[in-house]
């Protein structure tokens, strides 16, 4: 173990002074095969794009015969289009000829033809990078105590100079603006995903994607999301902005400051004008929206009593906030709301769902089984309002297929946009 960490680092070291700013060890040869490459080093191209460039392959011991590393080394060019291939034996380097037939005895590795430069395009590996610093710093937090509660704060994916992702051995990848962007995002809904801290703290990335879908025709304006978290359903309704070229502006807040901090980090970078505040929703000023996405907290009572449009006051703070996602919609606006099914029948809620009914369009109920709200077992229901004249609701019960129902060209969701579209288009 010793002689193989020596070789790594030597291996390493040889990379660096030749040039390759980003040097991978145990590197997936694809996303989901198990073949890995013990040493995959990035270089610039013509373009200034960072490509795979030099693969290493290492053996030690009594291995005598480098010529064996020829077939695995033919494969990683053919997959990744690799420039220049290496074996390295008992820390002795070879290098293959042009063709991957050959192996010569060389000094070290060759220096990329185009300087140290470039920026990594591969949002993937910007995204494992991303998530390779965060859980070392949650490892950190452990070693430190701290088992349960972690989760990341926004130094950890802070603004540099040039944009780009500092790694924790004193690299720095410099990344293209927009795939940094993205990857950014990636990494945190990954990272909550698998973190016990943070499962409960982000939306799933399916509702995220069918809220923002669920914008129809109506995405414009100002979008605002009063429990923004970290961002997911702005960003994911960004992406739809920007397929469509569509003139938005988002504005989110939030009360737990480290997730707004994570998301005003993120919106920084983002390519739409986004502002993310932490504050107190129920509290702060916000502005009218053309679109509010919204996922209230699930279960939690308000200290003070708030005061409903339809008169009556309620501590309950589901009902407050889809109370909050109307009153901040302008009048043609839409509210996509996801919340605990119990908002459909209790008995708490029945007046204020009478406002509903009577005063706005519900233009869509979609019932969800658990496990659509991450961290807890509770049903839920995606609601869409529109503040508009009521009409005709599409309602639909979603089983243990919702995640399929509900992606891009699923039957749900696009039943659901085809009732939308014709209510909008009728209204």
């Amino acid at each position: 173990m010793k002689n193989e960490r020596s070789t790594r680092d030597q291996v390493r070291e040889l990379l660096r002074s030749a040039g390759f700013g980003l040097i991978q060890f145990d590197s997936p040869l694809q996303a989901d095969s198990k073949l890995r490459i013990d040493v995959l080093a990035w270089a610039a191209d013509s373009t200034g794009e960072l490509v795979p460039w030099a693969v290493v392959e290492l053996r030690s011991g009594q291995f005598k015969t480098p010529e064996l590393t020829l077939p695995s080394l033919a494969r990683s060019r053919d997959l990744l289009g690799s420039v220049d291939h290496y074996a390295v034996v008992n820390r002795q380097w070879f290098k293959a000829d042009r063709g991957v037939r050959s192996l010569e005895p060389v000094d070290g590795p060759t220096p990329p033809p185009y300087g140290t430069g470039g920026f990594l395009a591969d949002e993937e590996i910007a995204t494992s990078l991303l998530l390779k610093r965060l859980w070392r710093e949650a490892d950190l937090e452990r070693s430190r105590g701290v088992h349960e509660d972690f989760f990341p704060s926004a130094e950890l994916l802070a603004e540099t100079a040039i944009p780009g992702i500092e790694g924790g051995s004193g690299e720095f990848v410099p990344v293209r603006p927009d795939v940094l962007w993205r990857a950014r995002r990636r990494a945190l809904m990954q990272f909550s995903a698998n973190s016990r801290a943070g499962s409960d703290l982000t939306s799933h990335p399916v509702i995220a994607t069918a809220v923002a879908a669920l914008t129809g025709s109506r995405l414009a304006g100002t979008v605002l999301d009063p429990f923004c978290g970290t961002g997911s359903f702005l960003w994911a309704a960004m992406d739809l902005a920007l397929a469509h070229e569509a003139p938005v502006e988002f504005v989110g807040i939030d009360i737990n400051e480290r997730l707004a901090d994570l998301a005003a980090m993120i919106g920084r970078t983002a390519p739409l004008i986004t502002t993310i505040t932490h504050g107190d929703a129920f509290r702060e000023p916000l502005p009218q929206a053309d679109v509010v996405l919204a996922a209230p907290p699930v279960g939690m009572h308000l200290q003070e009593p708030r005061n409903l449009i339809d008169g009556a006051s309620t501590n309950d703070a589901t009902v407050a906030g889809v109370d909050l996602a109307v009153r901040q919609l302008r009048p043609g606006g839409r509210a996509i709301v996801h919340v605990g099914a119990g908002f459909t029948f209790q008995h708490t809620a029945e007046r204020f769902r009478q406002y509903l009914a009577h005063e706005c369009r519900v233009a869509a109920v979609l019932g969800l089984p658990s496990g659509a709200v991450p961290g807890t077992g509770v049903r839920s229901v995606l609601l869409v309002i529109d503040k508009a004249e009521p009409g005709d609701t599409f309602v639909a019960q979603l089983g243990g297929d919702w995640e399929t129902q509900l992606k891009p060209g699923g039957a749900a969701l696009t039943a659901a946009l085809d009732h939308l579209d014709d209510g909008a288009a009728a209204g």
